[in-house]
């Protein structure tokens, strides 16, 4: 569409409203060269803070006068004094550019900080070896992690940039990348693991469980191993508590093999079966729909993605 036909929608849609704009407000600038006049008390050093000339400074004190309808500062010998308007003036300049600038500021703050929120276990297991790589893409931004179990995204309320969530991919408001699924399977420490030939000895070997409650029965099924004790044993409220205590050789846990991976590669647990479950949850990096264009959310999810499938 032609830009004059937009601009003529505009004034005939607003054109009251652009009208009482430019009626009630003064010249911004020269709101700050007052502020900056009245501070230094003259103008030759209001204009050396603003890096203008004096006669630049004098200029802008005029305009905003003269739009006022009244002088602001009465001029002497040893510099200015503001007038009886001036002081009306200046404390409510002083704190509109306050506020002005302070909000700049936290909109310059937005991107230079990144607060990440995740569950413990895939923070500490699988997203903390990595955090290097991230704060290497992201040399001027600072990165806040922290941790959480909730199933699901919440941004309201809080000032979390992304978060990663286990579940479906189904959550209203949000946009959701997956990342890689969940994949189950008993985890142990070697000594235990030595004693377990075949699925039937975990019935002889204390469980570990965490929530949900239904990993070790749904395994011991899918094994061909029957018990009603399957619920027997330690519970943990995160996995990250079971892992450590299966770690310590208190018993075998069911495990997240992509979370695992470090501690199986360096032998600290064993995965002593093959057999695995998929329970049809995954992890999924999860952000308000508006911050998808943010240069810190575009670098976070292309790494984050390019990591996980290197899992």
């Amino acid at each position: 569409m032609d830009s004059g036909i937009v601009m003529s929608s505009i004034r005939e849609t607003h054109g009251s409203d652009l009208h009482l704009f430019h009626r009630r407000l003064p010249p911004l600038h020269a709101l700050t060269v007052f502020a900056a006049a009245a501070a230094s008390g003259s103008f030759s050093r209001a204009a050396d803070l603003l890096f203008v000339t004096q006669g630049a400074v004098s200029r802008q004190i005029q305009t905003l006068e003269k739009y006022l309808g009244c002088p602001l500062f009465v001029r002497h010998k040893r510099g200015l004094k503001l007038t009886a308007e001036g002081q009306l003036l200046l404390p409510v300049v002083d704190d509109a550019l306050g506020r002005l600038a302070g909000a700049c500021d936290n909109l310059r703050t937005i991107g230079q900080v990144l607060v990440l929120r995740m569950p413990p276990t895939f923070t500490a297991r699988w997203f903390l070896p990595l955090l290097p790589e991230l704060r290497a893409l992201l040399p001027d931004v600072d990165v806040r992690i922290t941790t959480y179990d909730s199933w699901e995204p919440e941004f309201e309320r809080s000032d979390v940039d992304a978060a990663v969530v286990q579940g479906r991919g189904v959550w209203v408001g949000v946009e959701a990348v997956t990342l890689m699924p969940e994949v189950l399977s008993p985890v142990c420490s070697p000594q235990l693991a030595a004693r377990l030939q075949t699925p039937t000895d975990l019935l002889a070997s204390p469980l570990l469980h965490c929530d949900p409650l239904d990993a070790w029965p749904r395994w011991l099924h899918a094994a061909g191993v029957e018990n009603k004790e399957a619920r027997r044993g330690q519970t943990f409220d995160t996995l990250e508590l079971a892992l450590a205590a299966a770690t310590r050789g208190q018993g075998v846990a069911i495990g997240d093999l992509n979370l695992v991976r470090e501690s199986l590669r360096d032998g600290v647990l064993v995965a002593p079966f093959e057999l695995t479950i998929d329970q049809g949850l995954s992890y999924f990096l999860v952000y308000p729909p508006d911050r998808a264009q943010q240069p810190k959310i575009r670098v976070l999810r292309e790494w984050l993605t390019a990591s996980a499938g290197k899992t």
